[in-house]
């Protein structure tokens, strides 16, 4: 059943579906005002205009949903996070003494000279090279535009990796589709993607109106430590990943520092989203590889998301508290 907007134009199944992701009583105060804006905006254009007019009014949608909008805490935390996040990227790319040049100088050495199977493989490995340095470069310089298309272009790279470990994985015969052994492998290569999927997708979700200043010290930072914990683990180099209570205080350590956007105090915070994503790459591998499997671990993340999650929430009730006392 179509909705009639105000005006006379049909809103249709797709503003219908658009308006649903928004938080109820934003859809109650303003949806009649966002549909008679969508039937102007679309009135008489072509399906491709339609379509990214929807696709925009979606993604403020999630954003309101989320808490990602430049006016929420969850924006400015990652905005002021952006030009790290671009940073530690950059400190991610294989040099040379690091396990993973010589994979990376086998890659461009053979080009297309390789098996159509190797071939996607091969492209995602140099572009997770070559791309986040134009990122990095980009954001040091302020061109958010192309940081957002780079950090997409990013998160492409990464998941054709691990489609590609997971379609030319082992095979045994008339066994499983995956050994036991393949699948730890697999669960390394998910994890060492773990920071390029993480970091281009919270570039991603950055809100773009806050990302306007250039920010080279901030890039510049984000890339010393995201090569300086490259280095501390080893690159690609399992044998240098820690056990005991290590990978656990590497997690907890940023995902602390997160919650000081509760109090008001964005760039620790900042500093520490950024940060988890390079800890997370090689402590949860560590972790579930000591409890003898994922889902073993996953009660225990399960419970540190929920006591961190309302840990935040008292302190951001608290601080609003603060401020509403200090207004009055």
């Amino acid at each position: 059943m179509s909705t009639l907007a105000p005006g006379g134009h049909r809103t249709g199944v797709t503003l219908r579906t658009v308006l649903a992701l928004y938080p109820a009583r934003y859809r109650r105060d303003r949806g009649a005002e966002l549909a008679e804006v969508f039937a102007d905006t679309t009135a008489g254009a072509g399906r491709l205009a339609t379509a990214r007019e929807a696709l925009d009014l979606a993604a403020y949608g999630l954003r309101l949903r989320t808490g990602l909008t430049s006016t929420a805490l969850g924006g400015r935390l990652l905005a002021a996070a952006a030009p790290l996040l671009a940073g530690t990227l950059f400190g991610l790319v294989a040099l040379p003494g690091d396990t993973r040049f010589w994979r990376v100088a086998d890659a461009a050495r053979s080009g297309f000279g390789v098996r159509w199977q190797q071939l996607p493989d091969n492209l995602a490995l140099l572009g997770l090279t070559v791309v986040p340095a134009l990122l990095a470069l980009a954001a040091a310089l302020g061109a958010w535009r192309a940081v957002r298309a780079l950090a997409g272009l990013v998160v492409l790279l990464a998941a054709v990796r691990l489609g590609v470990g997971v379609l030319t994985a082992n095979v045994v015969p008339g066994g499983p589709w995956l050994t036991e052994p393949n699948v730890w492998l697999l669960l390394l290569d998910a994890t060492a993607l773990l920071p390029y999927l993480a970091a281009g997708g919270l570039l991603l979700a950055a809100p773009t109106d806050l990302l306007e200043r250039p920010g080279r010290l901030l890039v510049a930072v984000g890339a010393g430590t995201g090569l300086l914990v490259t280095k501390a683990q080893g690159g690609y180099d399992s044998w240098h990943l820690m056990d005991g209570w290590m990978p656990l205080l590497l997690l907890l350590a940023p995902l602390l520092l997160i919650l000081c956007a509760a109090r008001g105090r964005l760039l620790p915070a900042a500093i520490g989203l950024a940060v988890l994503p390079l800890t997370a790459w090689f402590s949860l591998f560590s972790l579930w590889e000591q409890v003898g499997g994922v889902w073993r671990l996953v009660p225990l993340a399960v419970a540190g998301a929920a006591g961190l999650l309302l840990t935040g929430q008292a302190l951001s009730v608290r601080q609003g508290a603060r401020g509403r006392a200090e207004v009055s």
